[in-house]
Protein backbone atom coordinates (compact mmCIF):
# COMPACT_ATOMS: atom_id res chain seq x y z
CA UNK A 1 0.00 0.00 0.00
CA UNK A 2 1.10 3.49 -0.58
CA UNK A 3 1.70 5.64 2.11
CA UNK A 4 -0.15 9.32 1.52
CA UNK A 5 2.79 11.87 2.46
CA UNK A 6 0.34 14.53 3.19
CA UNK A 7 -2.14 12.25 5.76
CA UNK A 8 0.63 11.49 7.36
CA UNK A 9 1.07 15.37 7.42
CA UNK A 10 -1.76 16.15 8.81
CA UNK A 11 -1.52 13.17 10.96
CA UNK A 12 1.60 14.72 13.07
CA UNK A 13 -0.26 18.24 12.44
CA UNK A 14 -3.38 17.48 14.00
CA UNK A 15 -2.34 14.54 16.65
CA UNK A 16 -0.44 16.02 19.12
CA UNK A 17 -1.97 15.55 23.02
CA UNK A 18 -4.98 14.06 22.08
CA UNK A 19 -8.24 15.98 23.99
CA UNK A 20 -11.23 13.10 25.09
CA UNK A 21 -13.94 13.02 22.86
CA UNK A 22 -17.39 12.39 25.51
CA UNK A 23 -20.31 10.98 23.25
CA UNK A 24 -22.74 13.55 24.61
CA UNK A 25 -20.55 16.90 24.35
CA UNK A 26 -16.96 17.78 23.78
CA UNK A 27 -15.36 19.73 26.58
CA UNK A 28 -12.60 20.01 24.20
CA UNK A 29 -14.33 23.32 23.05
CA UNK A 30 -14.38 25.99 24.89
CA UNK A 31 -16.65 28.70 25.71
CA UNK A 32 -17.18 31.27 23.58
CA UNK A 33 -16.51 28.99 21.03
CA UNK A 34 -19.45 28.48 18.41
CA UNK A 35 -20.16 28.61 14.36
CA UNK A 36 -18.78 25.00 13.89
CA UNK A 37 -18.33 22.90 10.13
CA UNK A 38 -18.20 19.32 9.93
CA UNK A 39 -16.19 17.83 6.75
CA UNK A 40 -15.71 14.38 6.40
CA UNK A 41 -13.38 12.74 3.58
CA UNK A 42 -13.13 8.85 3.29
CA UNK A 43 -9.94 8.69 5.89
CA UNK A 44 -11.59 11.22 7.61
CA UNK A 45 -13.29 13.71 9.98
CA UNK A 46 -12.46 17.31 10.47
CA UNK A 47 -13.94 20.13 11.99
CA UNK A 48 -13.85 23.97 11.77
CA UNK A 49 -15.16 26.63 14.41
CA UNK A 50 -14.52 30.28 15.65
CA UNK A 51 -13.85 31.79 18.53
CA UNK A 52 -14.06 35.02 20.55
CA UNK A 53 -11.84 36.36 22.64
CA UNK A 54 -13.00 40.29 23.46
CA UNK A 55 -12.12 42.45 20.36
CA UNK A 56 -10.43 39.16 17.96
CA UNK A 57 -11.92 36.39 16.41
CA UNK A 58 -10.12 33.22 15.55
CA UNK A 59 -10.80 30.06 13.30
CA UNK A 60 -9.69 27.15 14.72
CA UNK A 61 -9.53 23.49 13.04
CA UNK A 62 -9.05 19.53 14.00
CA UNK A 63 -9.21 16.66 13.13
CA UNK A 64 -10.63 13.11 15.33
CA UNK A 65 -8.76 10.82 16.20
CA UNK A 66 -10.26 7.50 17.40
CA UNK A 67 -12.53 9.01 19.55
CA UNK A 68 -10.62 12.20 20.37
CA UNK A 69 -10.08 15.62 18.48
CA UNK A 70 -6.64 16.49 18.19
CA UNK A 71 -4.81 19.83 19.08
CA UNK A 72 -6.92 22.81 17.61
CA UNK A 73 -4.82 24.73 15.11
CA UNK A 74 -5.13 28.04 14.09
CA UNK A 75 -5.97 28.89 10.65
CA UNK A 76 -6.45 32.94 10.68
CA UNK A 77 -7.30 35.83 13.52
CA UNK A 78 -8.29 38.80 13.54
CA UNK A 79 -10.37 41.83 14.70
CA UNK A 80 -12.22 43.45 11.53
CA UNK A 81 -14.24 39.75 11.16
CA UNK A 82 -17.94 39.63 10.65
CA UNK A 83 -19.44 37.06 12.98
CA UNK A 84 -22.26 36.20 12.46
CA UNK A 85 -24.99 33.13 13.62
CA UNK A 86 -25.68 32.30 10.11
CA UNK A 87 -22.71 33.72 7.82
CA UNK A 88 -19.50 31.46 8.69
CA UNK A 89 -16.58 30.08 7.58
CA UNK A 90 -16.98 26.45 6.59
CA UNK A 91 -13.61 23.71 5.80
CA UNK A 92 -13.47 21.61 2.58
CA UNK A 93 -10.77 18.75 2.24
CA UNK A 94 -9.19 17.93 -1.11
CA UNK A 95 -7.71 14.29 -1.15
CA UNK A 96 -6.58 14.22 -4.75
CA UNK A 97 -4.01 17.40 -4.28
CA UNK A 98 -3.57 17.23 -0.31
CA UNK A 99 -5.21 21.20 0.21
CA UNK A 100 -7.66 22.65 2.01
CA UNK A 101 -9.88 25.45 1.94
CA UNK A 102 -11.79 27.65 4.20
CA UNK A 103 -12.33 31.74 4.58
CA UNK A 104 -13.04 34.39 6.78
CA UNK A 105 -15.22 37.23 6.40
CA UNK A 106 -13.01 40.68 7.10
CA UNK A 107 -15.46 43.80 7.44
CA UNK A 108 -15.04 45.91 4.43
CA UNK A 109 -16.91 49.30 6.19
CA UNK A 110 -18.16 50.50 9.30
CA UNK A 111 -21.65 49.18 7.81
CA UNK A 112 -23.03 46.11 9.12
CA UNK A 113 -23.68 44.04 5.98
CA UNK A 114 -20.54 45.20 4.38
CA UNK A 115 -17.74 42.69 4.51
CA UNK A 116 -15.75 40.81 1.81
CA UNK A 117 -14.75 37.37 1.71
CA UNK A 118 -11.25 36.28 2.20
CA UNK A 119 -9.80 32.71 1.43
CA UNK A 120 -7.33 30.63 2.89
CA UNK A 121 -5.35 27.93 1.21
CA UNK A 122 -3.15 25.03 2.85
CA UNK A 123 -1.16 23.45 0.71
CA UNK A 124 1.82 20.93 1.35
CA UNK A 125 0.96 21.46 5.49
CA UNK A 126 1.41 25.54 5.09
CA UNK A 127 -1.63 27.89 5.06
CA UNK A 128 -1.22 30.72 2.32
CA UNK A 129 -3.32 33.81 2.72
CA UNK A 130 -4.86 34.28 -0.51
CA UNK A 131 -6.89 37.46 -0.56
CA UNK A 132 -10.80 38.43 -1.96
CA UNK A 133 -12.41 35.28 -3.60
CA UNK A 134 -14.59 38.01 -5.61
CA UNK A 135 -12.99 40.54 -7.97
CA UNK A 136 -15.18 43.46 -7.00
CA UNK A 137 -13.83 46.29 -4.38
CA UNK A 138 -17.67 47.18 -3.55
CA UNK A 139 -18.29 47.87 0.62
CA UNK A 140 -21.46 45.72 0.00
CA UNK A 141 -22.40 42.05 1.54
CA UNK A 142 -20.15 39.15 0.29
CA UNK A 143 -20.85 35.61 2.01
CA UNK A 144 -22.60 32.32 2.40
CA UNK A 145 -20.30 31.14 1.01
CA UNK A 146 -20.18 26.72 0.23
CA UNK A 147 -16.97 24.95 -1.07
CA UNK A 148 -16.43 21.20 -2.18
CA UNK A 149 -13.56 19.48 -3.83
CA UNK A 150 -13.87 19.89 -7.66
CA UNK A 151 -10.84 17.71 -9.76
CA UNK A 152 -7.34 18.50 -7.64
CA UNK A 153 -9.16 21.83 -6.49
CA UNK A 154 -12.29 23.29 -5.37
CA UNK A 155 -15.56 24.94 -6.40
CA UNK A 156 -17.05 28.04 -4.40
CA UNK A 157 -19.74 29.66 -5.05
CA UNK A 158 -21.36 32.88 -2.25
CA UNK A 159 -23.82 35.57 -2.52
CA UNK A 160 -22.25 38.88 -4.19
CA UNK A 161 -24.22 42.14 -3.33
CA UNK A 162 -21.61 43.95 -5.94
CA UNK A 163 -25.24 45.26 -7.53
CA UNK A 164 -26.57 46.04 -4.30
CA UNK A 165 -23.96 49.15 -3.87
CA UNK A 166 -25.36 52.60 -3.82
CA UNK A 167 -28.75 53.79 -3.35
CA UNK A 168 -31.09 53.78 -6.51
CA UNK A 169 -34.42 55.57 -6.55
CA UNK A 170 -36.41 56.02 -3.51
CA UNK A 171 -33.05 55.20 -1.26
CA UNK A 172 -33.55 52.02 -2.08
CA UNK A 173 -30.89 49.88 -2.66
CA UNK A 174 -29.27 49.85 -6.50
CA UNK A 175 -29.69 46.47 -7.64
CA UNK A 176 -30.20 42.55 -6.41
CA UNK A 177 -28.29 40.20 -5.03
CA UNK A 178 -26.27 38.29 -7.14
CA UNK A 179 -24.89 33.94 -6.52
CA UNK A 180 -21.38 34.16 -7.99
CA UNK A 181 -18.66 31.60 -8.46
CA UNK A 182 -14.86 30.32 -8.09
CA UNK A 183 -13.04 27.52 -10.17
CA UNK A 184 -9.86 27.06 -7.56
CA UNK A 185 -6.92 25.16 -8.89
CA UNK A 186 -4.60 22.69 -7.20
CA UNK A 187 -2.60 25.89 -6.41
CA UNK A 188 -4.65 27.65 -4.64
CA UNK A 189 -5.24 30.73 -7.42
CA UNK A 190 -8.69 31.10 -8.81
CA UNK A 191 -8.62 29.65 -12.29
CA UNK A 192 -12.58 31.24 -13.30
CA UNK A 193 -14.92 32.95 -11.84
CA UNK A 194 -18.64 33.19 -13.23
CA UNK A 195 -22.39 34.23 -12.62
CA UNK A 196 -24.59 31.76 -11.50
CA UNK A 197 -27.63 34.05 -11.17
CA UNK A 198 -28.31 37.47 -10.88
CA UNK A 199 -30.95 37.70 -8.67
CA UNK A 200 -31.13 35.67 -5.47
CA UNK A 201 -32.61 36.18 -1.36
CA UNK A 202 -29.84 38.27 0.49
CA UNK A 203 -29.17 36.10 2.89
CA UNK A 204 -29.94 32.42 2.84
CA UNK A 205 -27.05 29.71 2.64
CA UNK A 206 -25.89 28.45 -0.19
CA UNK A 207 -25.03 24.36 -0.92
CA UNK A 208 -22.76 22.47 -3.24
CA UNK A 209 -22.19 18.84 -3.83
CA UNK A 210 -20.03 17.40 -6.87
CA UNK A 211 -22.16 14.06 -8.27
CA UNK A 212 -20.01 11.64 -10.66
CA UNK A 213 -17.52 14.84 -11.66
CA UNK A 214 -20.71 17.21 -11.80
CA UNK A 215 -20.98 20.40 -9.61
CA UNK A 216 -24.61 21.38 -8.26
CA UNK A 217 -25.58 24.12 -6.09
CA UNK A 218 -28.84 24.69 -4.72
CA UNK A 219 -30.01 28.09 -3.00
CA UNK A 220 -33.11 30.64 -2.40
CA UNK A 221 -33.86 32.13 -5.66
CA UNK A 222 -36.19 35.78 -5.41
CA UNK A 223 -38.47 36.95 -8.09
CA UNK A 224 -39.67 40.28 -8.70
CA UNK A 225 -42.83 39.11 -7.01
CA UNK A 226 -41.06 38.21 -3.97
CA UNK A 227 -40.92 34.56 -4.32
CA UNK A 228 -38.54 33.32 -2.54
CA UNK A 229 -38.21 29.13 -3.28
CA UNK A 230 -35.42 26.98 -4.02
CA UNK A 231 -33.36 27.06 -7.41
CA UNK A 232 -30.73 24.86 -8.86
CA UNK A 233 -27.95 24.66 -11.75
CA UNK A 234 -25.39 22.75 -12.68
CA UNK A 235 -21.90 23.23 -14.07
CA UNK A 236 -21.74 21.84 -17.42
CA UNK A 237 -19.33 22.42 -20.15
CA UNK A 238 -17.44 25.12 -17.93
CA UNK A 239 -20.45 26.95 -17.37
CA UNK A 240 -23.77 27.16 -14.93
CA UNK A 241 -26.98 25.80 -16.56
CA UNK A 242 -29.85 28.29 -16.34
CA UNK A 243 -31.03 27.99 -13.06
CA UNK A 244 -34.22 25.79 -12.41
CA UNK A 245 -36.81 25.76 -9.55
CA UNK A 246 -36.63 22.84 -7.71
CA UNK A 247 -39.68 22.85 -6.43
CA UNK A 248 -42.48 25.56 -6.84
CA UNK A 249 -43.48 26.07 -3.53
CA UNK A 250 -44.70 29.86 -4.18
CA UNK A 251 -43.36 31.38 -0.69
CA UNK A 252 -44.04 34.82 -1.09
CA UNK A 253 -41.96 37.17 1.60
CA UNK A 254 -40.65 40.05 1.78
CA UNK A 255 -37.50 39.52 3.61
CA UNK A 256 -34.91 37.11 3.99
CA UNK A 257 -35.90 34.41 6.04
CA UNK A 258 -32.23 33.60 6.74
CA UNK A 259 -32.68 30.03 5.72
CA UNK A 260 -31.15 27.85 3.32
CA UNK A 261 -31.36 24.59 1.41
CA UNK A 262 -28.92 21.64 1.84
CA UNK A 263 -27.72 19.35 -1.01
CA UNK A 264 -25.49 15.78 -0.61
CA UNK A 265 -24.84 13.05 -2.99
CA UNK A 266 -23.67 9.40 -3.11
CA UNK A 267 -22.71 8.17 -7.00
CA UNK A 268 -25.76 9.39 -9.12
CA UNK A 269 -27.56 10.67 -6.62
CA UNK A 270 -28.46 13.81 -5.42
CA UNK A 271 -30.65 14.75 -2.28
CA UNK A 272 -31.90 18.34 -1.31
CA UNK A 273 -33.55 19.06 2.10
CA UNK A 274 -35.30 22.42 2.38
CA UNK A 275 -37.48 24.62 4.66
CA UNK A 276 -40.25 26.35 3.73
CA UNK A 277 -43.65 28.47 4.66
CA UNK A 278 -45.38 29.24 1.94
CA UNK A 279 -49.04 29.90 2.49
CA UNK A 280 -48.26 30.60 6.30
CA UNK A 281 -47.54 26.82 6.44
CA UNK A 282 -44.04 25.91 8.42
CA UNK A 283 -42.48 22.50 6.74
CA UNK A 284 -39.36 21.14 5.77
CA UNK A 285 -38.97 19.12 2.49
CA UNK A 286 -36.85 17.08 0.42
CA UNK A 287 -35.76 15.52 -3.14
CA UNK A 288 -34.06 13.35 -5.12
CA UNK A 289 -32.55 12.74 -7.75
CA UNK A 290 -30.73 9.81 -9.86
CA UNK A 291 -29.42 11.30 -12.92
CA UNK A 292 -26.93 13.99 -11.39
CA UNK A 293 -29.01 16.23 -10.21
CA UNK A 294 -30.96 16.77 -13.37
CA UNK A 295 -34.34 16.09 -12.61
CA UNK A 296 -35.77 15.50 -9.42
CA UNK A 297 -38.60 13.31 -7.87
CA UNK A 298 -41.95 14.26 -6.17
CA UNK A 299 -41.31 16.52 -3.09
CA UNK A 300 -41.32 14.81 0.26
CA UNK A 301 -42.78 15.85 3.53
CA UNK A 302 -40.60 15.48 6.80
CA UNK A 303 -42.04 17.97 9.35
CA UNK A 304 -45.19 20.30 8.87
CA UNK A 305 -47.07 23.14 11.16
CA UNK A 306 -48.20 20.55 13.62
CA UNK A 307 -44.35 20.22 15.30
CA UNK A 308 -43.80 24.13 14.11
CA UNK A 309 -40.34 23.43 12.12
CA UNK A 310 -37.95 26.23 12.17
CA UNK A 311 -36.09 24.65 9.69
CA UNK A 312 -31.83 25.56 9.57
CA UNK A 313 -31.86 22.24 7.71
CA UNK A 314 -28.87 19.73 6.46
CA UNK A 315 -28.80 16.19 5.15
CA UNK A 316 -26.35 13.44 4.91
CA UNK A 317 -25.91 10.18 2.72
CA UNK A 318 -25.39 7.45 4.53
CA UNK A 319 -25.80 4.66 1.71
CA UNK A 320 -26.58 4.60 -1.84
CA UNK A 321 -30.64 5.28 -1.13
CA UNK A 322 -31.05 6.49 2.33
CA UNK A 323 -30.68 10.02 3.91
CA UNK A 324 -30.50 11.35 7.17
CA UNK A 325 -32.21 15.20 7.31
CA UNK A 326 -31.72 17.06 10.47
CA UNK A 327 -33.86 20.33 10.99
CA UNK A 328 -34.90 22.98 14.30
CA UNK A 329 -38.90 22.29 15.52
CA UNK A 330 -40.71 23.80 18.46
CA UNK A 331 -42.28 21.22 19.57
CA UNK A 332 -45.05 22.23 22.40
CA UNK A 333 -43.41 25.40 23.05
CA UNK A 334 -39.86 23.81 23.66
CA UNK A 335 -36.90 24.20 20.64
CA UNK A 336 -35.78 20.34 19.46
CA UNK A 337 -33.09 18.87 17.33
CA UNK A 338 -34.42 16.50 15.26
CA UNK A 339 -33.62 13.87 12.92
CA UNK A 340 -35.11 11.59 10.35
CA UNK A 341 -34.23 8.85 7.95
CA UNK A 342 -35.59 8.64 4.33
CA UNK A 343 -34.94 6.00 1.83
CA UNK A 344 -35.28 7.42 -2.17
CA UNK A 345 -38.40 4.86 -2.34
CA UNK A 346 -40.10 7.31 -0.06
CA UNK A 347 -40.00 5.47 3.35
CA UNK A 348 -39.87 7.26 6.09
CA UNK A 349 -38.24 6.87 9.63
CA UNK A 350 -40.05 8.12 12.75
CA UNK A 351 -38.19 11.38 13.88
CA UNK A 352 -35.89 11.72 16.67
CA UNK A 353 -35.14 13.72 18.99
CA UNK A 354 -31.79 14.72 19.35
CA UNK A 355 -31.63 17.23 22.49
CA UNK A 356 -33.61 20.22 23.81
CA UNK A 357 -31.97 23.23 21.78
CA UNK A 358 -32.88 26.70 21.88
CA UNK A 359 -34.36 28.29 18.49
CA UNK A 360 -32.88 31.81 19.15
CA UNK A 361 -29.95 32.51 16.68
CA UNK A 362 -26.94 31.99 18.77
CA UNK A 363 -27.79 28.24 18.42
CA UNK A 364 -26.65 28.87 14.77
CA UNK A 365 -27.15 25.97 12.24
CA UNK A 366 -26.46 22.30 13.48
CA UNK A 367 -24.19 20.00 11.20
CA UNK A 368 -24.44 16.44 10.47
CA UNK A 369 -21.70 14.08 8.65
CA UNK A 370 -21.18 10.36 8.79
CA UNK A 371 -18.35 9.30 9.57
CA UNK A 372 -17.23 5.34 10.16
CA UNK A 373 -20.51 4.02 10.51
CA UNK A 374 -21.68 7.28 13.24
CA UNK A 375 -23.49 9.92 12.51
CA UNK A 376 -21.63 13.41 14.38
CA UNK A 377 -23.71 16.25 15.11
CA UNK A 378 -22.72 19.40 16.27
CA UNK A 379 -24.14 22.84 16.99
CA UNK A 380 -23.67 25.86 19.31
CA UNK A 381 -25.05 25.62 23.02
CA UNK A 382 -26.64 28.42 24.46
CA UNK A 383 -27.85 27.18 27.74
CA UNK A 384 -25.37 28.90 29.87
CA UNK A 385 -23.80 32.36 30.31
CA UNK A 386 -21.47 31.60 27.26
CA UNK A 387 -21.94 30.06 24.03
CA UNK A 388 -20.27 26.62 23.25
CA UNK A 389 -20.07 24.38 20.92
CA UNK A 390 -21.91 20.92 21.35
CA UNK A 391 -21.30 17.86 20.12
CA UNK A 392 -22.75 13.87 19.84
CA UNK A 393 -22.25 11.26 17.95
CA UNK A 394 -24.90 7.91 17.23
CA UNK A 395 -24.18 5.11 15.76
CA UNK A 396 -26.24 4.28 12.28
CA UNK A 397 -26.71 1.09 13.64
CA UNK A 398 -29.26 3.38 16.94
CA UNK A 399 -31.20 5.26 14.10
Amino acid sequence: MKINIWYLFLLALLSCNKNSFDSNTSKFFPYNSSESFLFSTDKDLFISWTEQEEDSNYLYMSKLNGSSWSDKRIIAKGTDWFVNWADFPSISVNETSQSIFTYHLPKSSEETFSYDVNYHFNKNGRWYDMDKIHDDNTLSEHGFVSSVPYKDGFIVSWLDGRNTYGKGDHGHAKGAMTLRSAVIGSDGNIEKRLLVDDMVCDCCQTSMTVSEGIPVVVYRDRTKGEIRDISFSRYIDQKWTEPQPLHEDGWQINGCPVNGPNIDSFGDNVVVSWFSASKGRPKVNIKFSSDNGRTYGDKILLDDIKNSPIGRVDVEFISEDEVLVSWLSSVDGKGQLLLRKIKSNGDIGPIKVIDQISTERSTGFPQIEEFNDNIYISWTDNSESNKRIKMTKIPLSGI
